[in-house]
């Protein structure tokens, strides 16, 4: 399969496993019994630093769909400490995301190096 046809099935997986992290995200909070304390701040924390890498996602700035990967890392070790209790569905959103991004970032670039050699 080229290259090109790659990265478009990677951004398609992308922006699918990005929403239902999000998602996710919410849902979650919301089903917890201090949902009516301060549900808007908490789903706020956890999906503020998600909602800033929206952008790169809509543009494929390769820099900082780099950094988001990152910034998985964190919520997956935040994750999987919290197994036991929440269930490994956020844990596998996460890596799904973060291996789509990084195969993302990789055939993009082979596409650009495929385009450039012709």
């Amino acid at each position: 399969m080229q290259y090109q046809q790659k990265r478009k099935y990677s951004r398609a997986i992308n922006v699918l496993a990005y929403l239902a992290l999000i998602a996710y995200f919410i849902i979650s909070t919301l089903s917890h019994p201090y949902a009516e304390i301060g549900s808007v701040v908490i789903i706020g924390i956890k999906c503020f630093p998600l909602l800033g890498f929206a952008l790169a996602m809509y543009k494929q700035h390769l820099r900082q769909l780099a950094w988001l990967c990152f910034v998985l890392l964190i919520y997956f070790t935040i994750e999987v400490m919290y197994v036991p209790i929440n269930g490994a569905l956020g844990a596998l959103l996460i890596t799904l995301l973060y291996t789509s991004t990084m195969l993302h970032i990789r055939w993009h670039n082979r596409a650009n190096e495929e385009a450039n050699a012709v």
